[in-house]
């Protein structure tokens, strides 16, 4: 895929406030009498809603996947494209799980961790062939459509529930499968729309309100009968308007999001960044420490974690995949011109 700005910076982004969400700094976290001290206290704890951030996740996943074939597949092997997807994805997931199990972490891939959301990708990985098929032949509209029908049964079936990753592993997928198309149909519409421009004001105009929203859906859960199943698969269709907007944005020249290196590694931020305050719970260092100093521990132990797997698992494994598909297309093309 092209470089497409600001991606991996919203990846970054994306990645840090599930980690914010999941490790929130000690502060008013006992129940406040003050009518004053209550407010603060709850805006600070639907400050970062993780799993919205994991929708926007879903979105740009689709996006990156379907951008290089937005005109025509560009995919010369589908065992390639499989290949490629499932070295960089599952080499360095299962370091991480590996490296969780002498941790006494809860991590596996059918539990009830952050790895839900990479089964879902796996998923729309696998089914992305056999929905590049059903698009020709019933078109976006009538996909997207079956898509949104089927989530919600999948809703349905449990109509209640708070967390989005509520139906286990066999729906959950389902749910989430129209936020990673609007994705790929952002991606096919890219060129639509690219052009058009966005000021200064209008994204962080973009930007404040997929914040508030995510927090409007956060207190929902609390305060009201509609639980993040409803309200994320709603904020999906925002998510995508708000990253169309991101892109059209920094078409501009003179515009370079600062996040691009930092979001290379915005895969290993998210995957392992539970693995470093385990070490610190592991060693019992933050029982000697007072609150606000094991939250900083936790932080800097989740950053060099994560940085040290970035470097050794999750680079080494990217570009594992690309050696293998530049060999395999290489030996493709070797192959067909030594034909008779």
């Amino acid at each position: 895929m092209n470089r497409i700005l600001p991606i991996s910076s919203i990846r970054f982004v994306l990645a840090s406030w599930v980690v914010l969400s999941h490790f929130r700094f000690p502060v008013l976290v006992e129940h406040q009498q003050d009518k004053l001290l209550w407010i603060v206290r709850a805006f600070l704890n639907n400050l970062a809603n993780g799993p919205a951030a994991v929708i926007v996740f879903f979105v740009i996943s689709g996006f990156c996947i379907h951008f290089p074939n937005r005109q025509r597949l560009e995919i010369p092997s589908w065992k390639l494209y499989y290949a490629r997807r499932y070295l960089r994805i599952l080499i360095p997931m299962t370091v991480a799980i590996a490296l969780s199990v002498p941790l006494h972490m809860q991590f596996g891939l059918f539990t009830n961790s952050i790895l839900w959301s990479l089964l879902c990708e796996e998923i729309y990985y696998f089914l992305y062939p056999a929905l590049l098929v059903v698009r020709d032949r019933i078109g976006w509209g009538k996909l997207m459509a079956l898509a949104w029908f089927f989530a919600v049964l999948t809703i349905l079936t449990n109509p209640g529930a708070r967390d989005y990753p509520a139906y286990g592993p066999y729906l959950n997928w389902v749910l989430g499968l129209p936020c990673w198309l609007l994705g790929c149909r952002l991606a096919e519409n890219l060129d639509r729309f690219a052009s058009l421009p966005v000021s200064r004001r209008q994204i962080w105009i973009w930007r404040a309100g997929a914040w508030a929203l995510s927090i409007l859906a956060s207190v929902l859960v609390f305060h009201s009968p509609v639980g993040l199943p409803w309200s994320l698969s709603l904020f999906a269709i925002y998510g995508s308007w708000w990253l169309e907007r991101e892109i059209r944005y920094y078409r501009a020249s003179n515009r370079v999001p600062i996040f691009e290196n930092l979001g290379e590694a915005s895969y290993s931020i998210y995957l392992t960044h539970t693995h470093g305050p385990a070490i610190l719970f592991a060693l019992g260092i933050s029982k000697f420490l007072s609150p606000a100093i094991s939250w900083s521990c936790e932080m800097a132990m989740c950053a060099a974690f994560a940085t040290v797997f970035y470097w050794f698992v999750e680079r080494p494994s990217h570009r594992l995949a690309r050696r293998v598909s530049r060999q395999a297309s290489w030996l493709r093309v070797a192959s067909a011109a030594s034909a008779p």
